[in-house]
């Protein structure tokens, strides 16, 4: 049984509700992922995840066109 980690991310360029549903959609297409919780107006997103790893995460928001890393 694999435990579900939460990791945020700081997430740069995000404006409106298009970028909130781009960046949600992007992280879900990642195998692992089990939810995501964008925040606009802090610039962050919560990801649930199992096997997801933060570099894949960062790479798919760069190929949506979003400039990332881990919060914290």
């Amino acid at each position: 049984m694999t435990t579900n980690q939460e990791t945020m991310l700081k997430v740069q360029g995000m404006s409106c509700g298009s970028c909130v549903r781009h960046v949600d959609a992007a992280l879900r297409e990642i195998e692992g992922v089990h939810d995501v919780d964008v925040k606009l107006a802090e610039g962050e997103v919560r990801v649930t995840h199992a096997s997801a790893s933060v570099s894949t995460m960062i790479e798919a928001l760069r190929e949506a066109g979003y400039e990332s890393q881990a919060a914290g």
